[in-house]
């Protein structure tokens, strides 16, 4: 699994020959050539190619690439199994470099849940969790659980609120910076809209006052908290209040992968409800628009990637047209063998 809501935060491995660190902020702003000096749950310090060491708050925080990442667990990064990076990230945790541990306990944890074993990446995010509390990764732990729930549907409901209730606890008495604390609020609500104890009219409600705390300081929780107010808005028939949000996110620089690939669905989702037997060239676009999700934005969470190739199926089937069925197929095959626990593989069982 790709990290997470799942997360704000991504820790990918930088090649073997770059020499300095990389920090992407959640502006779009990229810190380029810097040296990351340390990196725990409020601020992140770190050293300008060009300056003096400064800090920036860790709720500004979307993506970490430290420069000898690839080396430090070269095994499990060539391999993608997280049994070879747990042994380095205790060792590192021993050794008292935190920065380098926390990275490899959350790598080692996506490379679990890639390969199925979600028992295992918990451990792993609980482990870190224990190991090093205080760590930048932290609010990781709660994204990937708390996407994991999630991709279940609602069936996942109550786990992924329980998850959101406790980040959010955390996140208040800890002081956290305010960005996470508005993230575990986002969480919350979405929790309860997926559970049921959240109705359509109070989720949007809540959705509206999330997006005016988040706008501005905090693009990439204002986004997908607009992805998710548009997605109920087409729900409850608002389909041009939904299109209109979809369409500004599409048109934003620096807009994240999983708000991209919501807005994409959505997008397709229009398009399929709109269809009959008359317009069927309408399916077409909306497979595209599904298929986009897979190709532009490979980074989305999972949830997200099987939701779209379960209704690029029933838009290849509605469409019909050339090659309709092999793409339905492929479609189909995907969702089965890489998201088998999804809510979307289920569907597409029982269809």
């Amino acid at each position: 699994m790709k990290a997470i809501l799942p997360g704000l935060l991504f820790v990918l491995a930088a090649p073997l020959f770059a020499q300095e660190d990389k920090v992407t902020l959640t502006s779009g702003e990229v810190l380029e050539g810097c040296k990351v000096q340390s990196f725990d749950i409020r601020e992140l310090k770190y050293v300008p190619k060009n300056g003096g060491a400064t800090s920036v708050g860790t709720d500004r925080v979307a993506k970490v690439e430290l420069a000898k990442f690839a080396d430090t667990y070269r095994r499990g990064v060539s391999s993608k199994d997280g049994n070879l990076y747990m042994p380095v990230a205790r060792d590192l945790v021993g050794d008292k470099n935190v920065l380098m541990a926390q990275l490899g306990f959350v790598a080692a944890a996506n490379a679990y849940l890639d390969a199925g074993m979600e028992a295992e990446a918990f451990g792993a995010l609980d482990e870190l969790q224990k190991a090093i509390p205080e760590a930048g990764t932290v609010a990781d732990v709660y994204r990937l659980k708390f996407e994991t729930y999630a991709g279940r549907g609602p069936r996942g409901g109550q786990n992924a609120m329980a998850v959101a209730k406790k980040y959010q606890a955390d996140a208040t008495t800890g002081a956290w910076p305010q960005g996470l604390q508005v993230e575990a609020e986002f969480l919350v609500a979405l929790a309860g809209a997926l559970e049921g104890s959240l109705q359509k009219p109070a989720f949007q409600s809540k959705l509206r006052e999330i997006v005016a705390r988040a706008a501005g300081s905090f693009p990439l929780v204002a986004n997908r908290a607009n992805v998710q107010l548009a997605n109920s808005l087409r729900e409850t028939k608002d389909l041009e209040g939904a299109r209109a949000i979809y369409t500004d996110l599409m048109g934003k620089e620096s807009v994240d992968d999983n708000t991209l690939a919501g807005a994409y669905l959505g997008l397709g989702m229009l398009d399929l409800e709109s269809g009959d037997a008359s317009k069927k060239e309408v399916f077409k676009e909306a497979l595209l628009k599904f298929l986009r999700v897979r190709v532009v934005t490979k980074d989305s969470w999972p949830s997200l990637q099987a939701e779209a190739l379960y209704h690029a199926i029933l838009a290849a089937d509605k469409w019909g047209g050339e090659d309709s069925r092999l793409i339905s197929g492929r479609c189909r095959y995907i969702l089965m063998n890489e998201y088998p626990n999804s809510e979307w593989a289920e569907r597409a069982k029982n269809k």
